[in-house]
């Protein structure tokens, strides 16, 4: 069983409590408006890697690096529902070898509901879901919802003690700037504007982008 993947990441502190492992898939049919990802719409981009593979990868650097927690995000998860909560099992068996359980944070731009009927193991696999369309005229209300319509439930309530206590110590949206060779990516919810606010920083310190993910 194969995944098509756009980027991992690590170690990544904005999308979930602690320091994680961010996997975000290829392939999105939903096409928000806004989306801050254009690049991993297309279902035919990205790299198709084989399961155990990723999942050997994966295990390395969460165990490496001592993570806390791995962000599945996208692109959008559910479309590729069967294949990565197989690829979250594997990875969660490995880990559990060397260290305790491993957290997993899952976003998806469909409703919680849309998202269970498609991607049932994956949902249920998922230590806190957020779910809904990007709505870019609907201001977030925590650091982990891109736009007020999304939803966030938790599979436990060790999981949404842990969640909290994360939300408790940030009082705005949070992002993360990471480098790899030529790309720089920009981790977290970015607010309305705040994209191409990032990119005349960026030119007003000499550093031209020669394109962006959110106008792929």
């Amino acid at each position: 069983m194969k995944v098509r993947i756009a980027r991992m990441l690590a170690p990544v502190s904005v999308l979930g409590p602690g320091r994680r492992l961010a996997l975000w898939v290829q392939g999105c049919h939903l096409a928000c408006p806004g989306c801050a990802s254009v690049d991993t719409w297309a279902s035919d981009a990205g790299e198709e890697v084989d399961i155990e593979d990723l999942a050997t990868r994966m295990a390395h650097v969460l165990i490496r690096d001592d993570l806390d927690g791995l962000t599945i995000t996208g692109g959008e998860p559910t479309e590729q529902g069967e294949a990565l909560a197989h690829l979250v099992a594997d990875v969660r068996a490995r880990v559990a070898q060397h260290r305790g359980d491993l957290d997993l944070l899952v976003f998806t731009g469909r409703t919680q509901a849309a998202a269970t009927l498609r991607a049932s193991a994956l949902v249920a696999a998922a230590d806190a879901l957020v779910a809904g369309r990007y709505r870019a005229d609907l201001p977030p209300t925590n650091p982990l919802v891109a736009s007020a319509n999304q939803t966030i439930t938790w599979r436990s309530s060790a999981a949404e003690a842990r969640y909290r206590e994360w939300f408790a110590h940030l009082d705005r949206p949070t992002l993360e700037v990471a480098a790899s060779g030529e790309d720089l990516f920009l981790i977290g919810l970015p607010r309305a504007g705040d994209l191409d606010r990032f990119r005349r920083s960026m030119r007003d310190r000499g550093v031209l982008l020669d394109s962006v993910s959110w106008r792929a």
